[in-house]
């Protein structure tokens, strides 16, 4: 995957959005899926929640940019290595297309204590380059400003501070960690009100036509219900829940 939106993108997108559209296709669904076909460590720390935009599921493919910690280096009186040209790479200038992607940025277990974006860089993120949405594997700040949004954000916690002077970006474009989960670069992402799912890239496919199916089944057991068949009947009949 390239960085500006191309043409293979473009058509995955529009297949994913049309599956999911006509399916109903939900992050539960995506879960029971990855847990059947054995891909684990998918699921998204729940303490990231949505800070803006509503509950409707948004997706894409992942692009990712990993922040690590400034450590000091062999000279303690050396400045700390955390200013704009170690950090600027947050705003993925590589990137003039973010159609048909999600920004996830993480920096292995959530950073809570500072924030990974704020309102100035999530405007620019969902405004100017489109990203469908953006993910943040800890804190975001300026509540007043990313509220108002209509795009969707999720992080952990809003937070005063930003990362000036205690992270740096250690790459962009390649992978990053959220907590346990490895989020790699084409990777795609489904987000909804019930939390955040990451697809291996290669797996995409597979996953959407078994959701498909899984959605079938479940609307089905749905309908029984509501006509007035008993629900462990109707599991044993079926063999899911």
């Amino acid at each position: 995957m390239t960085a500006d939106t191309g043409a293979p993108l473009d058509e995955t997108y529009s297949l994913v959005a049309k599956t999911v559209r006509e399916h109903g296709i939900s992050t539960p669904t995506i879960a029971d899926v990855l847990d059947a076909l054995g891909i684990t460590n998918r699921v998204l720390d729940s303490r990231l929640h949505r800070v803006s935009g509503d509950d409707r599921i948004f997706f894409g493919a992942a692009y990712t940019v990993s922040w690590v910690a400034v450590r000091k280096g062999p000279s303690i009186v050396a400045a700390s290595p955390s200013t704009w040209q170690e950090v600027r790479d947050f705003l993925v200038p590589q990137v003039v297309d973010g159609r048909g992607m999600v920004y996830v940025a993480g920096s292995g277990p959530l950073v809570t204590e500072a924030a990974l974006a704020g309102g100035l860089s999530t405007t620019y993120l969902l405004e100017q380059l489109r990203f469908e949405g953006i993910v943040l594997g800890g804190a975001i700040r300026d509540r007043d400003v990313v509220a108002q949004s209509t795009h969707s954000v999720i992080a952990s916690n809003f937070v005063p501070t930003d990362t000036q002077g205690a992270y740096r970006v250690e790459s962009a474009g390649g992978t990053c960690l959220i907590n346990h989960v490895l989020v790699h670069t084409g990777d795609w992402v489904f987000s909804d009100g019930n939390g955040t799912v990451v697809v291996p890239a290669a797996r995409l496919h597979e996953v959407l036509t078994a959701a498909t199916a899984t959605g079938r089944t479940e609307q089905d057991v749905l309908r029984r219900i509501r006509a007035g068949e008993r629900l462990p009947d109707v599991i044993d009949e079926v063999g899911t829940i």
